[in-house]
């Protein structure tokens, strides 16, 4: 058995090696303040059949077992909602708030690239009905959205995001290159 906590959780979490739907729960429970009582499965025989017992004969993992209340394979948020319900004091709940504003940025990113993909398929669609000037609005309103995309993306601190250091073409330009952060010298 072992903790990612120093001190035993109300939650269990079962779980065994290699199994990614684990892997991806407890990365999802640290990421929302959940503290967990962790208990591979197939370390401890007695764990198993108590899971079996759960499982209609089966072993399958991720259970999570909440003041008497078991969740077969369940999403973080399940977890989340059932531990501030059963055991309020497993719940570091600064970081499930912090992680519910982290996940903003990323709604935003979408909802702008929807912008972009519908703006420009209408801009195509004027364009062949001939309504040009219509069309370079739309287009200037797909290039406003990518813009937000990327400012919402460096915002949310998006390594991604960041400008693209310039291709040297030389060994002097590669030292200008470096001096400058990445950005060429006029010429």
């Amino acid at each position: 058995m072992t903790s990612t906590d120093t001190t035993a959780s109300p939650v269990m979490l079962y779980w065994r090696p290699g199994c990614p739907y684990c892997s991806g729960l407890k990365r999802r429970l640290r990421q929302l303040g959940v503290r967990t009582t962790e208990v591979n499965i197939w370390a401890d025989p007695d764990a198993a059949a108590m899971l079996r017992s759960i499982a209609g004969g089966n072993e399958t993992v991720p259970t999570v077992i909440i003041g008497g209340t078991a969740m077969v394979n369940p999403t973080g948020q399940e977890v989340l909602r059932a531990a501030r319900q059963l055991a309020p004091d497993a719940v570091d709940h600064a970081a499930a708030e912090s992680s519910r504003s982290r996940n903003r940025p990323a709604l935003l990113v979408i909802v702008a690239w929807l912008i972009v993909i519908a703006s420009v398929t209408a801009s195509f669609t004027l364009d062949a009905y001939g309504y040009a000037n219509l069309s370079w609005g739309l287009d200037l309103v797909a290039v406003a959205a990518y813009l937000v995309v990327r400012l919402l993306r460096r915002a949310a601190g998006d390594p991604a995001a960041a400008r693209p250091p310039y291709p040297a073409t030389s060994a002097s330009d590669q030292q200008a290159a470096d001096l400058s952060g990445g950005r060429p010298s006029p010429r």
